[in-house]
């Protein structure tokens, strides 16, 4: 088998795990739709006048939250269980590559986040006037690159914490400043936060995140995209290098 093949064959095998878990599916789909959806159909009708900033701002916030929760949270969580189930173990022991194995975990989660959020926003599309983008593929391409990063950062996640059940909260710090920083929790919290605060969160993968889905909205040129993009690459090379000399395989004990 070629790498990709490698790659494809673990990532189908950890989607049949999680399509195959009724409950884990209907949690994700339940928590997806109102979080990404429900507020900001809330401020839409809540508004006396039709504001679509206001309302893209809410989406985009949501939208990194919803991204972090489910990329960042639901990696740690997933291969911490799978290491402590000796499930990763015995697929090294099948002959497939590390890197094959943690990449097929990755494009599973990546694929489940850009679903959701293709859900989330075809919801705002129908029930508000929020407009699609004009730049369709670079939100698209944005979506899943965030969620790839934010999914390599969930792995990290993994390797520093001792227990499974410990990883869902040890994500929780990272997850509420992910959201701030978006602009989650609208423009008046945001605007409250002391300057330096601002410009540190603005450096998280869903800062950079925001800026590029905004001009994937508005339209624009692409040149000034080149601080997110060093921004998620920076992000994408720490975790890297985290995952290639921290990653462990066996259970801690």
């Amino acid at each position: 088998m070629t790498p990709v093949r490698d790659v494809l064959a673990v990532a189908r095998l950890g989607g049949r795990l999680f399509w195959r878990d009724g409950r884990a599916v209907g949690g994700v789909a339940v928590l997806g739709v109102c979080l990404g959806a429900g507020l900001p159909l809330l401020i839409a009708a809540a508004l006396r006048s039709r504001d679509v900033k206001v309302v893209l701002g809410m989406h985009l916030g949501m939208l990194a939250t919803l991204l972090t929760i489910v990329a960042t949270t639901q990696t740690a969580v997933t291969l911490s269980a799978r290491r402590e189930l000796l499930v990763l173990k015995r697929l090294r022991a099948s002959g497939l590559r590390g890197r094959a194995i943690v990449g097929g975990e990755l494009v599973n989660m990546v694929t489940q986040a850009a679903l959701l959020s293709a859900l989330v926003s075809v919801i705002l599309y129908t029930f508000t006037y929020l407009p699609p983008p004009e730049l369709p593929l670079l939100f698209a391409a944005c979506v899943v690159v965030v969620a790839g990063v934010l999914a390599l950062i969930g792995v990290v996640f993994s390797i520093v914490t001792r227990r499974p059940d410990l990883n869902a909260p040890a994500t929780i710090p990272f997850m509420l400043a992910s959201a701030l920083g978006a602009g989650a929790y609208g423009p008046f919290v945001t605007g409250l936060l002391p300057g330096w605060v601002r410009w540190a969160l603005d450096l998280l993968p869903t800062g950079a995140m925001v800026e590029i889905a905004g001009l994937a909205y508005r339209g624009g040129e692409l040149a000034t995209l080149t601080g997110p993009v060093l921004n998620l690459t920076v992000w994408a090379l720490l975790a890297l290098v985290a995952v290639r000399f921290l990653f462990r395989w066996d259970p801690r004990r």
